[in-house]
């Protein structure tokens, strides 16, 4: 019993932290709070109704996993739900089949990629059929007229940069921003109002600074 509890020993935590998250979100339930609202406000807006949306490689991973899909405590319930199935699940198979399981640590390298994978699928699964809010929905049209903040990179014509917006709910939203035509760069930092959208690329000029 000892040796099959240090194999499974990351998977078997994995399975206590699912248990734990859906305690805590019931908790919260009972006490009118809202833990998953805290989590999906702390990671970016993935816009993922929007075709070709491109962010940076940390949202397009989000987004994979079905992160803007469903609630964030949703998609890590699955995350780790699935990965300490995924890892009990391989460790048993070996030990029937060839006598020994792998080392817990090694054992978790496929165990997570497996656990990957049925999130993506699971969560496109369970979003087909959970009810969407949307009451505080902002379409990207929304975005038109709003000033965004250049953060990453440097906008120029035809190199468009990582900007970031917040909405009339306060959430906030990162979109890829190029100058418009007779505009120059835009440096980190600049502040610029958005025009209209290009495919998934934002247009935008510089925001005007007040007289002083």
């Amino acid at each position: 019993m000892d040796v099959f509890a240090s194999e499974t020993a990351p998977f078997a935590v994995a399975i206590g932290l699912t248990l734990a998250i859906a305690a805590i979100e019931l908790a919260g339930l009972l006490f009118g709070a809202q833990p998953s609202a805290i989590v999906d406000s702390a990671l970016p807006d993935l816009d993922t109704d929007v075709p070709d949306m491109e962010v940076g490689p940390l949202s397009q991973t989000l987004s994979w996993l079905s992160f803007g899909r469903l609630p964030a405590l949703v998609v890590i319930i699955l995350i780790a739900a699935s990965f300490g199935l995924c890892g009990f699940a391989l460790q048993e198979a070996l030990r029937r089949t060839l006598g020994f399981a792998l080392d817990p640590w090694f054992a978790s390298v496929p165990a997570a990629i497996g656990a990957a994978f049925v999130t993506r699928y699971a969560g496109l699964a369970i979003a087909r059929i959970m009810p969407r809010e949307e009451s505080d929905a902002v379409s990207t049209k929304a975005f038109v007229g709003r000033v965004a903040t250049v953060f990453r990179g440097v906008a120029g014509p035809g190199s468009p940069a990582e900007a970031k917006l917040t909405d009339i709910h306060g959430k906030t939203h990162y979109l890829l921003v190029e100058p418009d035509e007779g505009e120059t760069v835009m440096p980190e930092g600049s502040e610029v109002v958005i025009i209209r959208q290009e495919g998934s690329v934002y247009r935008a000029i510089s925001k005007l600074k007040p007289a002083g």
